[in-house]
């Protein structure tokens, strides 16, 4: 459990997360945050709870659409990574990479539809980090899940 007050809001959390990765982004790097795939799905943070969770909600946008209308899955797991990357690096203290994501569909998301989702550190480490997470509809119910394992990276010493 951390020592560190859990926070709430998009702006709060972002403000929080850019004072950490500006500690370890090499100089002349400039950085993107939230990232553009994050700032096209309008990817609203709304609490972190430090060493444990980060929680945010996204409207389906009708461009992620598949053919007869739902939101296409991979748009899912995109979204499960926007949110599972800024965890693991608050986690990790530093950058990390993604060597595993895979994501299991429960039922059909309408475009449009806000959903709200959370990803829990299940196993923290050094070298690697295991992390879970959800996604809810406006009705509290699953609509999908993911499972990540990301490593932790070494940065070099300046």
């Amino acid at each position: 459990m951390s020592d560190e007050a859990t926070i709430h809001g998009h702006d709060k959390v972002l403000e929080h997360t850019i004072e950490l990765f500006r500690s370890f982004t090499p100089p002349g790097v400039t950085l993107q945050l939230p990232p553009p795939s994050a700032k096209e799905m309008d990817m609203q943070f709304e609490e972190y709870v430090p060493g444990q969770s980060l929680t945010a909600t996204v409207v389906a946008p009708s461009s992620y659409a598949n053919a007869v209308g739902i939101l296409q899955g991979g748009f899912i797991s995109a979204m499960f990574d926007n949110l599972i990357g800024p965890l693991s690096y608050l986690t990790a203290r530093g950058p990390t990479t993604s060597l595993e994501l895979g994501t299991h569909f429960m039922r059909t998301v309408v475009t449009g539809e806000r959903l709200k989702l959370t990803a829990t550190v299940r196993k923290p480490g050094r070298s690697v980090i295991y992390l879970v997470a959800d996604a809810h509809n406006k009705d509290n119910k699953l609509v999908a899940t993911a499972v990540s394992t990301v490593q932790v990276l070494t940065m070099p010493k300046q």
